[in-house]
């Protein structure tokens, strides 16, 4: 059994990094190996918290994707990689992504951004327009056809 002293500290640790944001499960095993603690411990703070609703991956998928989608939109591609990189399981992605896709219109969400962005390329010829556009909203993940069609819309309509 891990030492009691051991597992307090991991706890107490483990909701600081809580204090600061949400966190997968991958995140707070990574955290948690970086300073020191046992395989064991951290086993049983993990489970502890699980048990406790605490660590939940699905969960923080939605808050992270909810998150982004409100602060700095992104496109399912953006979305996957960020998800992907915090340890997520690709089942418990798809599952977040497909649940996101139901709640807004990429289209909508893509067309505010170009509508943002045209104001900052009002100065540039149609082409560079075009051109900065595209890779702004090709960077964020959208997808291309969505992409495409409001990138000729709006360097039309400027």
């Amino acid at each position: 059994m891990s030492d009691e002293n051991e597992l307090r500290k991991a706890k107490f640790y483990i909701l600081r990094l809580f204090n600061l944001r949400p966190r997968s499960e991958d995140e707070l095993r990574k955290r948690l190996t970086e300073r020191g603690f046992t395989k064991e411990t951290i086993d049983n703070v993990i489970a502890d918290f699980s048990k406790k609703g605490l660590v939940n991956d699905a969960k923080f998928s939605k808050l992270w994707v909810d998150s982004r989608m409100s602060s700095r939109p992104k496109g399912a591609a953006v979305l996957k990689h960020e998800l992907r990189a915090k340890g997520i399981d690709e089942q418990t992605i798809e599952a977040t992504l497909q649940e996101v896709k139901a709640g807004y219109n990429e289209y909508e969400v893509v067309k505010g951004l170009a509508d943002e962005r045209m104001q900052q390329l009002a100065g540039l010829d149609k082409a560079s327009q075009k051109r900065r556009l595209f890779g702004f909203l090709k960077r964020r993940g959208f997808d291309f056809d969505v992409v495409m069609k409001v990138v000729n819309e709006s360097v039309k309509a400027g």
